[in-house]
């Protein structure tokens, strides 16, 4: 029995030791961290949106840390290369994924298969930027307001042609999501890329297109469409006179976003040191300036922050893609 204790004893202060050392040798890392490159994976192919919003942070990152920061694109089958890349990748503190809010939040909802991965294998670091869509429409439609293109739905059911990205995308949703609080049909076209949903309107073969304010607003510029309501929580600042579908009292509410995770298990205090300098772009003109050029709203937050955000955001998917039926498996 004394033998037996003494083993239990000495059982639990080998582990306690064993937790201590691993805390005190994390510390020290993360004292001289970084020592070597860092390993920026990216979820989508180069000269996207989300790329180019990787790089620019990439860069920030660089300098900061006064170590190369390496921008590597694993984009293909909706973001889940990626996220299988960074979830077996060492949690060392040297390798990251850039990725969208897509794959993060809307993902695990339409590949259940993958979800247990996205959801438990990924640690938050931060948001970096939102990018929000605009509802515009081609200007021979004569629709100029949402309550004009809801009254035209109305009396012309399904014969309304949205254009939007391919089916389980942002926009894609959010046309159902718009079809759902108005109380319209239409048939909804989804595309493989945001520049072929815009051409498609453009070519007169749609009469609305759902997409990001980056790839529209050249064309609301033009005359070439005409925005009808952003769907951010506010109104943007690159289109400041275009009303929210929340001010136009429809309940619906979407953004796209960029954002940095690491492998589960990357010690806390590299995350910590990762999301302060990469705070610090914030502080950058010529950062904020080419964020700007992109239509992008910088997004800068806490792990926990974006960690409770994200897992609202993932739930709130669910509900919805469960509601509409929507699944990709």
């Amino acid at each position: 029995m004394i033998l037996q204790r003494m083993t239990v004893k000495l059982g639990v202060s080998v582990a306690s030791l064993t937790m201590v050392l691993f805390a005190f040798v994390a510390s020290a890392a993360s004292l001289t961290y970084p020592t070597r490159l860092i390993v920026m994976l990216v979820s989508t192919t180069a000269g996207a949106s989300p790329d180019l919003i990787a790089r620019l942070f990439a860069h920030q990152l660089s300098d900061g840390f006064k170590t190369p920061v390496v921008v590597e694109n694993k984009g293909g089958a909706n973001g889940q290369i990626a996220v299988q890349s960074i979830a077996t990748a060492p949690p060392d503190g040297y390798t990251f994924l850039a990725t969208t809010g897509a794959t993060l939040a809307i993902n695990p909802a339409l590949y259940p298969q993958t979800a247990q991965t996205v959801m438990t294998q990924l640690a938050p670091v931060t948001r970096l930027a939102r990018q929000d869509f605009v509802i515009t429409a081609r200007p021979s439609v004569q629709v100029r307001t949402l309550p004009s293109l809801i009254n035209w739905s109305k009396k012309n059911p399904g014969k309304l042609n949205v254009a939007t990205t391919a089916k389980g995308s942002l926009a894609y949703l959010t046309a159902q999501l718009l079809g759902q609080a108005a109380g319209i049909e239409f048939v909804t076209i989804p595309h493989n890329g945001g520049e072929q949903a815009v051409a498609t309107v453009l070519g007169n073969n749609a009469d609305v297109l759902i997409e990001t304010i980056t790839l529209s607003r050249p064309h609301i510029q033009s005359g070439k469409l005409v925005p009808i309501a952003v769907t951010g929580p506010t109104r943007s600042v690159f289109l400041p006179d275009v009303p929210t579908l929340t001010e136009l009292n429809l309940k619906v509410q979407t953004s796209g976003w960029t954002a940095i995770v690491a492998p589960k298990g990357t010690p806390m205090e590299i995350v910590m040191r990762v999301q302060q300098e990469l705070s610090k772009g914030l502080q950058s003109p010529d950062l904020m300036t080419k964020l700007g050029d992109l239509c992008a709203e910088p997004i800068v937050n806490t792990p926990d922050v974006f960690g409770r955000e994200w897992q609202q955001e993932a739930q709130m998917w669910k509900d919805v893609t469960e509601k509409l039926s929507i699944k990709l498996d």
